[in-house]
């Protein structure tokens, strides 16, 4: 047996049933086992592999095709949040996760180059979700599925 498949074994990690669209309690429990997996048994540049894609799905009673969807989802929201953060005039406050800009302009070049990013023009990600995205999307292991 490999050292993944005895580690997936021991670990007992129920998961929330997921039908529809992913609660955020949901988001932040998938995303905290992916972190979890990955940092029991990948090393940096490696992909993760498709006994831990069976794993995490029944771990989170979603088929494989439905988790890499959802993961798909959160990874774009990722990477759109990350990028707005990145630029210069933009202010996160997490612990009311209001977003801010120093000038309008700022907002609108953002927007204009990033579309789907609008969903941030008030509110960020909620702080707790994007740490656990931090913790699974920055290890430096491929999961885009």
């Amino acid at each position: 047996m490999s050292t993944l498949s005895s580690t997936l074994l021991q670990m007992d990690l129920p998961g929330p049933r997921v039908y529809g669209p992913m609660t955020q309690d949901q988001q932040y429990e998938l995303l905290k086992l992916l972190a979890e997996v990955i940092r029991k048994d990948y090393a940096w540049g490696s992909t993760f592999r498709e006994e831990s894609w069976k794993f995490v799905g029944d771990q989170m009673h979603l088929s494989v095709a439905r988790l890499k969807a959802k993961l798909r989802n959160l990874k774009r929201k990722y990477r759109l949040f990350s990028t707005l953060l990145a630029r210069r005039g933009v202010q996160w406050d997490r612990r009311n996760n209001t977003v801010a800009f120093d000038r309008e302009g700022v907002w609108i070049s953002y927007v204009m180059e990033n579309p789907q990013g609008y969903q941030f023009h008030d509110n960020g990600i909620q702080p707790r979700i994007f740490d656990a995205m931090c913790d699974v999307f920055e290890m430096g292991v491929s999961i885009d599925g």
